[in-house]
């Protein structure tokens, strides 16, 4: 990983973003964006899930804030991608950042599963059951956990 870091480091994509002081807090602007973005559609599953929020029913609910989330999460690939060749030794040595991405690995991978069976879940009158319940408060502490590594990653000693 070493070797790919100080790669990055030399590549003319980065030498371009260093050199423009406005490229990187640009960058972030538009990462921080995709996570609002990108939380307040879990928050908005989770709130008509716990009846807290919406008149439509839960399948309609998952469906138009999912399509937010999906689409938020390209964005922070993308920028977050560009983050990385901005400062990637302050990325890729960083025990937060790696904390962040397998966080976000099994974030994504239980919101694909949680989403795909959401279906099941769902009984009479539009209701999560006990677990159904848990799932979503799991994903909320996930998406919270993955904010503060982040944020963890600008203090972590490299």
């Amino acid at each position: 990983m070493i070797d790919v870091t100080f790669w990055l480091n030399e590549t003319s994509l980065n030498a371009w973003m260093v050199t423009r002081f406005w490229s990187i807090p640009i960058i972030q602007c538009i990462h921080i964006a995709a996570i609002a973005a990108s939380f307040s559609s879990i928050l908005m599953i989770n709130a008509r899930m716990f009846g807290f929020a919406g008149s439509g029913t839960m399948l309609e609910t998952s469906r138009r804030y999912l399509k937010v989330l999906w689409w938020s999460l390209l964005v922070l690939v993308l920028s977050g991608s560009l983050m990385i060749v901005a400062e990637p030794i302050r990325e890729l040595i960083n025990p937060f950042f790696w904390i962040k991405m397998g966080l976000l690995l099994f974030a994504v991978l239980f919101t694909v599963a949680f989403s795909r069976g959401i279906l099941l879940r769902i009984g009479p009158n539009d209701e999560l059951g006990a677990g159904g319940k848990a799932s979503v408060l799991l994903l909320i502490v996930l998406w919270i956990l993955i904010m503060f590594c982040g944020r963890w990653i600008a203090y972590a000693p490299v």
